[in-house]
């Protein structure tokens, strides 16, 4: 019997490094499909062209677009085929890079190199943390969440003031915040995977977990990009 349950611990514990495998996977693909497409916007020219064109109109309508493309994506989850949620991934990641593709003429590539490095060490560092914890990181959950909803509010209330010191504070509260949610969410990948028994919902699962970790690995970029970045 001890060797019996030996066996399926070893065999889902396997299953699991799989899955934790894949969903980092479509993680990096997520990205590279981001950083290619900002490159594209940026050397073509088209971002500048359509911001003279509609001027900030083009960055709302792109935030908004983001914002819709992970409500379609996250809603509905286990009624979505595979293809269309990896696909639905993919275009967010793509609208990204659009987005992106506005910080190569804010800042040196030099910078958004070094910035991108130490995200992804950062990143690294933080995924093992979450994968070999012992301590429970669910139950820091609400008050992950609700300390990023009250970030945000603050952000966009600083969007309307010049701050200085106060911005660069509360970017270090944001990269704070972004360290526990990345290890939670590393945890939280493998409860999914734990509790979900059905092999095409793991496959969902894990491109869901793809684009949390993908939004945890892009904001804390773009947290480290303002501390070590220099603008143009």
């Amino acid at each position: 019997m001890n060797e019996q349950n030996y066996q399926n611990d070893f065999f889902l514990e396997q299953g699991m490094r799989r899955h934790i495998v894949k969903t980092l996977g479509w993680m990096a693909l997520g990205l590279f499909v981001t950083a290619a497409s900002a490159a594209f916007f940026y050397v073509s020219n088209i971002y500048s062209m359509l911001y003279l064109t509609f001027g900030g109109m083009i960055t709302i309508l792109s935030v908004i677009l983001q914002v819709g493309v992970v409500f379609a994506l996250c809603s509905r989850l286990t009624e979505r085929s595979v293809a269309s949620t990896r696909t639905l991934f993919f275009v967010y990641a793509l609208i990204t890079g659009f987005t992106f593709s506005v910080f190569a003429y804010a800042y040196d590539v030099q910078s958004i190199a070094i910035a991108f490095g130490i995200t992804a060490v950062y990143f690294g560092s933080l995924t093992v943390i979450g994968y070999t914890t012992k301590i429970n990181l669910m139950k820091f959950g609400p008050l992950l969440y609700v300390s990023l909803l009250v970030l945000i509010v603050v952000q966009v209330i600083l969007l309307f003031v010049h701050a200085g010191a106060e911005t660069m504070m509360f970017t270090m509260i944001g990269l704070l915040i972004f360290t526990g949610l990345t290890a939670y969410d590393v945890q939280k990948m493998k409860v999914l995977y734990l509790e979900c028994q059905d092999e095409e919902m793991r496959e969902r699962l894990s491109v869901y977990s793809a684009l949390e970790l993908y939004l945890d690995f892009i904001n804390m970029f773009l947290y480290i990009l303002r501390i070590v970045g220099n603008r143009d």
